[in-house]
């Protein structure tokens, strides 16, 4: 994929203008509907439709923090074998992190799901706010660690929203 930053004419930059981000996605795209390639060739069709997939790929791209970063990285150091992460700190929290959800819903204690939800949703928050500054200081390896703990807490967000809806359908 291009670059999506230069696609959507906006700077290499993790925090983004979503108001602007989204304002330039609807002037691509209505640039790129097919009432303006009516009378085109086939082939020109084609590559439109192409094009206004490629832009709807990169919004979705931008839109994700943990998408975005990565992509920051990759444009600033290029494509690279993925390192494993080795914070065994962390892993010993995900760990933890796992058990207390287990032990939540074998419990189908609501309350307590609702506070460990908030607990996690404020570590994501806290280790977006270490990326940003990660990525403006290009600190490309401590960045790639904290994607890597991001997409842990999302999936566990997943689990998370899973049991919740299990646990409410009684």
């Amino acid at each position: 994929m291009a670059n999506p930053f230069s696609l959507f004419d906006l700077p290499v930059d993790f925090s983004l203008d979503q108001a602007q981000l989204s304002a330039r996605y609807l002037a691509l795209q209505r640039s790129l509907h097919p009432d303006n390639f009516a009378q085109c060739s086939a082939q020109e069709q084609r590559l439109a439709m192409q094009k206004s997939a490629e832009i709807n790929d990169a919004l979705q791209l931008l839109k994700d923090p943990i998408s975005r970063a990565d992509c920051i990285i990759a444009l600033a150091l290029g494509e690279q074998e993925e390192q494993t992460n080795r914070d065994m700190a962390f892993l010993m929290q995900q760990m933890d992190w796992r058990e207390q959800l287990e032990h939540i819903e074998q419990q189908q204690d609501l309350d307590e799901l609702s506070a460990f939800s908030q607990q996690i949703d404020q570590s994501y928050q806290d280790i977006l706010t270490q990326l940003s500054t990660a990525l403006s200081a290009q600190q490309w390896q401590q960045a790639r660690n904290l994607t890597d703990k991001l997409r842990f807490i999302k999936k566990l967000t997943a689990d998370i929203e899973r049991i919740e809806e299990d646990l409410t359908d009684f």
